[in-house]
C-alpha cells in the first residue's frame, strides 16, 4: 500500500468526518437572522396590541410619529 492510499484511506474521511460535525454546529447560527441588540435602533413600527380595540377606546395611531430614538433598557451610571 502506498502513502497516497493510507492517507486516502485513514486522513481523509476523518477529516471530513470533522468538517461535517463542524458544518452542521455552525450552519444554524449562521443562518438565523441577525438578533436586536440593546442599544441599536428598532427598525419596526410601533404596534400596539390589545385584545378588544373598541372597548379599550384607544386614539388613532395612524398620526404617531416615530422619532428614531434607540430601544432597549439602559442606563448611565
Amino acid at each position: 500500500m502506498s502513502v497516497l492510499q493510507t492517507i486516502l484511506i485513514y486522513v481523509v474521511p476523518a477529516v471530513g468526518l470533522y468538517l461535517l460535525i463542524a458544518l452542521l454546529v455552525v450552519a444554524p447560527r449562521m443562518a438565523r437572522r441577525p438578533r436586536y441588540r440593546v442599544g441599536q435602533p428598532w427598525p419596526h413600527e410601533p404596534m400596539w396590541w390589545t385584545a378588544n380595540p373598541q372597548g379599550a377606546q384607544l386614539p388613532s395611531v395612524e398620526g404617531l410619529v416615530v422619532t428614531g430614538e434607540r430601544g432597549g433598557a439602559r442606563g448611565n451610571w
